[in-house]
């Protein structure tokens, strides 16, 4: 049996794809992060590691800076 690897948005390599499952802190910076798309379930790919990141969902590039109020959570595929 495979267990999948859980970690913090910021950690994937350039490159790397990955499922947001779940999302934690600050109501506001949730929703806001929602509302950009990032949200359970969907799949993003790290286009370029930094402070802040590059993310790709779908089509859309997203530059993301992580905060300490609110931490994205994903599995890798």
């Amino acid at each position: 049996m495979v267990t999948a690897v859980q970690l913090p948005l910021d950690a994937l390599s350039d490159g790397e794809i990955a499922t947001v499952v779940g999302i934690c802190g600050d109501c506001d910076c949730c929703n806001r992060l929602s509302e950009m798309g990032l949200r359970e379930g969907i799949r993003v790919r790290m286009v370029k590691q930094g402070d802040p990141c590059i993310l790709a969902i779908g089509d859309q590039r997203l530059c993301f800076r992580p905060e300490d109020d609110c931490s994205v959570i994903v599995e890798l595929n």
